[in-house]
């Protein structure tokens, strides 16, 4: 299980991150959600370890990852972490970026790990490209291998969605969904668009200039009497709508 808590941090002298407090059990996955500028990237950088601060607490398992040691690798190494700016290198082959990825394991391992995720994430056909000549949901498959690759135990994906097609979201929230179940691991998915969350996640946190708003499933969501939140509740019933309507046109098609 993983806790986190900010009493107070001062991002610059007009945004401050307060009062936020949440936690996400194994295998369960929260939607933190909000507009542009509301926080979520900052916090996505505690999360992991890029950011730290003495009013901010990430504790797994009742561990404190915030220890106050200096890390030559910011990074917590119990956390997996798919950025919103893909750092891949462009002139690997696929087959070769694999490996790379999980060399640290026993050769027998690594090859059963590589065919595993291979068919799980359907690279099959793409192994011997190179990764510049992928579309852009291709590279966030292979962004997402790369943040599971090492043993970690849980995950941050920031706006994993943001320039992928229909198809694409549908294709890549499926593999979120089988990594988190097969693993068991929490995962915080950091996202500005509700329709892209419904169905993945089981809870929800919406921020709002640096502060928590509401936290909670879908059902207390759907109950609740914040003002904030029956606006996203409307433009929620929009997009099912018009999701519906484009299903059935797809059926007729």
């Amino acid at each position: 299980m993983l806790n986190v808590e900010i009493t107070k941090y001062q991002v610059n002298g007009h945004f401050t991150l307060s009062n936020i407090k949440f936690k996400v059990l194994n295998g369960e996955i929260l939607a933190l959600i909000g507009k542009s500028g509301s926080g979520k990237s900052t916090l996505a950088g505690f999360l992991v370890g890029l950011n730290t601060a003495e009013s901010v607490s990430v504790q797994l398992h009742g561990k404190e990852l915030h220890d106050g040691n200096e890390r030559l690798i910011p990074q917590f190494k119990q956390a997996g972490y798919l950025p919103q700016n893909l750092h891949l290198k462009p002139f690997h082959r696929v087959s070769d970026y694999l490996n790379m990825l999980f060399e640290h394991h026993p050769t027998q391992k690594k090859n059963s790990l590589i065919k595993h995720y291979t068919k799980v994430f359907r690279l099959e056909k793409l192994i011997d490209s190179k990764i510049q000549h992928l579309s852009g949901g291709e590279k966030q498959k292979i962004a997402m291998l790369e943040a599971i690759s090492k043993s970690i135990q849980f995950l941050v994906l920031d706006e994993p969605f943001s320039q992928l097609d229909t198809e694409q979201k549908l294709e890549l929230i499926e593999i979120i969904r089988f990594v988190v179940k097969e693993n068991n691991i929490p995962c915080i998915l950091i996202c500005h668009d509700l329709g892209d969350v419904l169905k993945l996640s089981q809870k929800v946190l919406l921020l709002q200039k640096g502060k928590m708003i509401f936290k909670g499933d879908w059902t207390k969501f759907s109950l609740s009497k914040n003002s904030h939140v029956e606006k996203l509740r409307i433009a929620l019933i929009q997009w099912k709508n018009q999701t519906s309507t484009l299903i059935e046109n797809l059926n007729i098609l």
